[in-house]
């Protein structure tokens, strides 16, 4: 049986446990989740009630982002159990003994709701928050998968994602050396320019750069001095093959931790 593509990010995880035992329960944190993710990925069967495509390209041309909360067709006792799930797996990664909140599926749903329309960064401010964003991932993938091969999205070129309207978490430069974003929610993939700040739209080289890192050079880390944000990247051409575009922005950690102590968020 063909692999997915979480079984071959979890995969990559086993590696690096090996390879950082001292990071072995990061790692698995991270593989939990994507398991989670999978097992509720392999029961949404609903196909997405498309809009006309004209309609669809106006919304694009509009730079309004295609999926709306309703398009998900959420089923509401498998979502409870997938939050409450990655809750439990958040507070024990964390060693808290707190007692989780018992919300019923209306109420999730509702909360859910608001995240999405209100709160498109990666930034999260609570684990309830964060564990209802890492499950909606599976209902924003399918939704992706069915809804942007119908659309031509080369001459978006705005930070936000033109699927589901979140936040880069991680890019890559391609073989011609365009930049590609990477979705933190939906994980849908768009062409960016090669300079300025998906955050703040700021294109002032003054305030802009990157640095490479990495054993050859083949990452990026972009800083913005202007919102103070930062955008992790790796360069295919430099790296010679096409990275796990899921398991990168965990293995590259040490990128972040430079990041944060320089002052970027």
């Amino acid at each position: 049986m063909q692999q997915t593509f979480r079984q071959k990010a979890i995969l990559q995880l086993e590696e690096a446990k090996k390879k950082e035992p001292a990071l072995s329960s990061y790692y698995q944190l991270y593989q939990d989740l994507l398991q989670i993710q999978e097992e509720v990925a392999g029961d949404i069967t609903t196909s997405l009630d498309l809009v006309d495509v004209n309609a669809m390209n106006d919304r694009l041309h509009s730079g309004k982002p295609q999926l709306s909360f309703e398009h998900l067709s959420i089923d509401p006792i498998l979502f409870a159990n997938q939050v409450h799930r990655i809750m439990t797996l958040l507070l024990a990664y964390q060693g808290d003994e707190v007692e989780i909140p018992v919300l019923k599926e209306d109420e999730l749903l509702e909360k859910a709701h608001q995240y999405f329309q209100e709160n498109q960064s990666m930034e999260k401010d609570d684990l309830l928050e964060l564990a209802i964003d890492q499950a909606l991932m599976p209902y924003l993938e399918h939704a992706a998968v069915q809804v942007m091969p119908h659309l031509d999205t080369k001459k978006w070129l705005r930070g936000n994602c033109p699927c589901c309207g979140a936040e880069s978490n991680f890019a890559y430069l391609d073989a011609e050396g365009t930049r590609i974003l990477v979705c933190s929610r939906c994980r849908y993939q768009w062409r960016y320019r090669r300079t300025g700040c998906p955050y703040c739209n700021n294109i002032d080289p003054k305030t802009i750069r990157f640095y490479p890192a990495g054993e050859k050079k083949s990452h990026r880390l972009y800083v913005c001095d202007h919102c103070k944000r930062y955008l992790k990247a790796v360069d295919q051409r430099v790296a010679g093959t096409v990275v796990d575009l899921i398991a990168e922005p965990i293995l590259t950690w040490s990128l972040d931790k430079a990041a944060s102590e320089k002052g970027y968020r």
